[in-house]
């Protein structure tokens, strides 16, 4: 992990935290950090990793809460529960079809739920791209990123959805971005768009 790393995830995840509350569903949870900083805002958790060994160890970390191993690419969330808030942080840049997680993601949504998504701005990539060179940063997370979406990438997304945008800004200098999407007002269907 570069030297900078772990900060820069403490910084996306805080900017999330006032978007967090209820019941959460984390997708792609790392080392499940948002359950110490925004700790108090949670009623239940459930963190979904990619590696089995992983959610084994966050199991026995923190017990009180529930961890799937899933390959959010192509497998169905393993779970029927619904959640108030479903985070994506630093996530959808490492998903080929984005459009299927989000619709995985508002199958588990409560009606008045929040989807909270943080990802790199094309900015954020270059010069995190030029920190991984340096040891700044982990050079594993650059090497994975498959898209880096623009903030028009981002609204096409939330509008291909029908879904409401509650806050965009950017973070960290202009290099990263935060979404809180919700279906206030909108269906949460895919709209289907005609082939190009």
């Amino acid at each position: 992990m570069g030297i900078l790393s772990r900060h820069i995830q403490k910084v996306r995840i805080r900017a999330c935290v006032p978007f967090v509350r209820g019941d959460v569903l984390d997708l792609g949870c790392g080392d499940a950090r948002i359950l110490g900083l925004g700790g108090e805002r949670i009623k239940s958790y459930c963190g979904v990793e990619f590696e089995p060994a992983h959610s084994e160890k966050l199991r026995g970390r923190f017990p009180q809460h529930t961890f799937f191993a899933a390959n959010l690419e192509e497998d169905n969330f393993p779970f029927e529960t619904m959640f108030d808030t479903v985070l994506m942080i630093a996530l959808i840049e490492h998903i080929r079809n984005a459009e299927r997680l989000i619709e995985q993601a508002l199958s588990r949504l409560k009606p008045s739920g929040r989807i909270v998504i943080t990802t790199p701005t094309p900015l954020g990539d270059r010069i995190h791209t030029i920190g991984a060179h340096l040891g700044l940063f982990a050079r594993s997370a650059i090497e994975h990123h498959v898209k880096i979406y623009s903030k028009s990438d981002l609204e096409a997304l939330a509008h291909r959805f029908n879904l409401k945008i509650e806050q965009y800004r950017t973070f960290e200098f202009g290099c990263n971005q935060l979404l809180v999407l919700t279906t206030k007002g909108g269906t949460g269907k895919k709209e289907e768009w005609p082939e190009a």
